[in-house]
């Protein structure tokens, strides 16, 4: 069960904030460069831009509202518990390893092809996430890794070129 602390610290609602800020910033510059949004050949109807600018404001006004709260609480009140930032890397490390390799496993897709690099990544994640979890001896492990890429890399592939019809590159 999570630690209730760990879930309303200030330091999770500015890191979420952030998170929600940045996307939002992010749509702001997208639908400002959007020309077509911001046609006057609609007359009195506010047109197609009235859904994104509402959708980034609220979601500009709910990052600004975490971060604010956030700061004021580490401000105002002392943390309640210790070693936050090693928690945080001890916890994170998994999800940055996995977005490196599956930028990594695009770029390989282009050079060795859709079969080797996906068997390769199914392989390897699943091996290590079986071994994080500590389900089963090692032997039993590598040959469920085995078996999970052979099944999910062979149904995707099946199902993209001789269902879909659609070629992986």
């Amino acid at each position: 069960m999570p630690d209730p602390s760990r879930s309303h610290d200030p330091r999770n609602q500015i890191a979420a904030g952030s998170f929600l800020g940045i996307w939002s910033a992010i749509g702001w510059w997208s639908a400002a460069r959007t020309t077509s949004l911001w046609t006057v050949e609609y007359g009195a109807d506010p047109g197609p831009v009235l859904l994104p600018i509402l959708v980034l404001t609220i979601l500009s006004l709910g990052a600004l509202a975490l971060v604010a709260e956030g700061t004021r609480q580490i401000l105002v009140e002392p943390p309640t518990h210790k070693g936050y930032w090693s928690s945080l890397r001890r916890y994170t490390l998994t999800p940055v390893l996995f977005i490196a390799s599956l930028l990594a496993y695009v770029i390989a897709i282009e050079f060795i092809g859709f079969i080797p690099s996906s068997s390769v990544f199914a392989f390897v994640w699943i091996a290590a996430l079986g071994f994080k979890i500590g389900e089963g001896a090692p032997r039993t492990l590598f040959f469920m890794a085995i078996a999970g890429t052979l099944i999910g890399v062979g149904l995707i592939y099946f199902v993209f070129i001789y269902l879909i019809g659609v070629p992986l590159r």
